[in-house]
């Protein structure tokens, strides 16, 4: 794992209050994998406010130009300053930290879920997938509350994934829930694996789908935690599981399908 400073190269406003950063981090790229994350330390030299760093997923891994890059919104005071730092400022990362994401090799068709900003680590995994030439069939079921949650929608085209989107209040794709909008194309896909990431309800309702088909439907899920050290010292984003208590950052955030324990 790396610690120390970093140099950002772009810090792009895509949406209101979303943002794309990429940083110049060699011993990141070299060694990260999707649906591993980032912490980040936005206080400035001298400073320990705000104190704690901010977990970030990986958006992209980029060997050639040792860059990654990330996509994160704004809602605190960290993202608000992190919002506001342009290129050429150093930052302070520790990384990469987690598990990432893993299929069964014999894997035909799989359901990429996101729900708002859980779309960047599966973003990264559709692009390690289409990479390493695998031949499955991707879809990407992406939902949001509305059109400005729905980010990046060209770079999915580029991968050639198909991409169907929902929203709550129907300014793109759907409307609803993207739950629905997977259960809809499953009944006629049948997909042999998912993997989602996005809010806890969204998460809950793609664990009760897949476990409710049959023997089931293999997967993998991304657990979004406040996380305080990112070590997995503090013992601050622990969840339930079917195993016993267990670290988000540092035994997840990439967690089996089954495995979790909502309540």
């Amino acid at each position: 794992m790396f610690y120390g400073k970093v140099l950002i190269t772009e810090n792009h406003n895509l949406a209101p209050g979303y943002y794309r950063l990429t940083l110049l981090a060699p011993e990141v790229a070299v060694c990260a994998k999707p649906g591993q994350f980032i912490q980040i330390r936005v206080a400035g030299s001298g400073s320990n406010d705000p104190l704690l760093a901010r977990p970030i997923s990986i958006f992209r891994i980029n060997t050639a130009e040792n860059t990654i890059a990330l996509i994160y919104k704004v809602v605190g005071r960290g993202t608000s300053i992190l919002s506001g730092l342009n290129q050429g400022t150093v930052l302070e990362i520790m990384g990469p930290v987690g598990n990432g994401f893993t299929i069964p090799p014999d894997t035909t068709k799989i359901a990429l879920i996101a729900g708002g900003v859980g779309m960047p680590p599966l973003f990264c995994f559709a692009e390690e997938l289409v990479r390493s030439r695998l031949g499955e069939q991707i879809h990407l079921f992406y939902g949001g509350r509305s059109k400005s949650d729905i980010l990046e929608l060209d770079l999915w085209n580029q991968l050639g994934i198909k991409v169907v989107t929902a929203t709550e209040d129907g300014s793109m794709g759907q409307r609803g829930l993207v739950t629905e909008l997977f259960m809809e194309e499953h009944r006629r896909s049948k997909f042999d694996f998912i993997a989602a990431c996005g809010p806890q309800p969204m998460l809950q309702a793609v664990q009760k789908i897949a476990l409710a088909e049959g023997k089931g439907i293999p997967g993998q899920i991304s657990l979004e935690a406040h996380m305080a050290c990112g070590v997995g010292a503090c013992l601050g984003c622990t969840c339930n599981t079917h195993q016993g208590y267990k670290r988000v950052c540092v035994d997840g955030p990439v967690f089996s399908i089954a495995e979790v324990v909502w309540g």
